[in-house]
């Protein structure tokens, strides 16, 4: 009922904006939204990372607008030279409809009727192809794929981490036979360069932790299961320092968790991470990531460290949402007990992780280049330019 009721909203959207529609297009005006919903940094992931970009190489030449839930908290962006408005709202409307350029990572490609003369780029969310969509589910019904086909319908260019995610998701769950500019993901780009030395030393300073010791990040996916994933990471933690070192366990919970999921991480060690602003810094400076299904696997991979899947829940994942790509492929061990991910990180072999990794990336033919920022930036010059 939720997604059909999208879906009514999207056509009723493009009637009542009709008006609207006799604005001029701004040809310098480039519009970024982050993922709406839950209550996490909405400032993040590849539009921070694109725009970011633009302005320190091109200061100046566009009109910069992002559209945010709540204005008053990303104020400070104003010094950047960013002009806010708020998700949803009417005043929004105008922008969204005369800016030459919009980029998002997945919000308002779904349900907002954009213009012939305007050129969407949607970088996504999420790097390679792993966990399905909620359109591709094995429950998806008629309102999922009609959206699915708005979507397809707005995007003018869709940015690919990997050949896998360009098959699979691209062309195959959203139906997308438009431009897939196969890049990378913006957001990566310091990370399959290695230029991860700063922003690692900025989480160090936020939490506090000195040089030589280490940190074991857990970032679980979003998920609504009947089983339980419970976690010790005081117990975890023993393990990590069996050999003297000194360990911290940063949590960084999915954006749309919340009480009702039966997922419980328990412990007196545990670093509350969910509000740290950007993700990608908490996998640069993470000397181990534990997670499940989240496509954050991707990203930690180019820094070819240490990464474990903690799976209780897997069955029932496996019935009710899948992957793309079998979870057997994936190049890091995987768990469904506590026990048995203890030993693992035992086992853990240097040299053979690299290799599957490798493996991995030229299973899923990726396209990280380490340039996405550039060539994408390149490509909206080029749009914006044109008369």
């Amino acid at each position: 009922m939720k997604m059909l009721m999208k879906v009514l909203f999207s056509e009723v959207l493009r009637i009542g904006l009709l008006p609207l529609r006799i604005l001029k297009i701004r040809r310098n005006r480039i519009l970024f939204a982050g993922l709406t919903g839950g209550i996490s940094n909405e400032y993040s992931c590849n539009p921070m990372y694109l725009c970011e970009y633009i302005l320190k190489k091109y200061p100046g030449k566009y009109e910069i607008i992002w559209a945010v839930s709540d204005p008053e908290k990303y104020s400070y962006l104003k010094k950047k030279g960013i002009r806010l408005v708020k998700h949803f709202s009417l005043k929004s409307f105008p922008w969204l409809l005369t800016s030459r350029v919009i980029v998002s990572n997945g919000s308002y490609a779904p349900w907002f009727p954009f213009r012939k003369g305007q050129y969407f780029i949607n970088t996504w969310h999420g790097g390679g192809a792993y966990k399905k969509i909620e359109n591709d589910k094995p429950d998806a019904g008629w309102a999922s794929r009609k959206r699915a086909d708005f979507c397809a319908k707005n995007i003018s260019l869709f940015i690919s981490s990997c050949k896998m995610a360009s098959e699979k998701m691209m062309r195959g769950t959203f139906g997308y036979h438009g431009e897939i500019m196969e890049v990378g993901m913006p957001r990566n780009d310091f990370l399959v360069k290695g230029t991860v030395r700063e922003s690692a030393q900025k989480v160090r300073d936020y939490y506090h932790i000195p040089a030589g010791e280490k940190i074991l990040l857990y970032a679980p996916t979003y998920r609504h299961g009947s089983q339980n994933v419970d976690l010790d990471a005081d117990r975890l933690l023993k393990i990590m320092e069996r050999n003297g070192e000194k360990w911290h366990f940063l949590y960084r919970a999915h954006r749309y968790h919340d009480s009702s999921m039966k997922l419980k991480v328990t412990g007196k060690r545990i670093e509350d991470a969910f509000f740290y602003p950007d993700m990608q810094e908490l996998l640069a400076a993470a000397d181990c990531l534990l997670t499940d299904y989240s496509s954050n696997i991707w990203d930690y991979s180019f820094l070819y460290r240490p990464c474990f899947l903690y799976t209780p829940d897997l069955e029932e994942y496996l019935k009710n949402t899948g992957f793309y790509v079998d979870i057997w492929k994936w190049p890091f061990p995987v768990s469904k007990t506590q026990e048995e991910l203890e030993q693992r990180i035992m086992k853990f072999n240097a040299e053979l992780n690299r290799e599957k990794i490798e493996r991995h990336h030229k299973l899923m033919g990726s396209a990280e280049t380490g340039e996405a920022c550039a060539l994408v930036a390149k490509r909206i010059a080029k749009v914006c330019d044109h008369r």
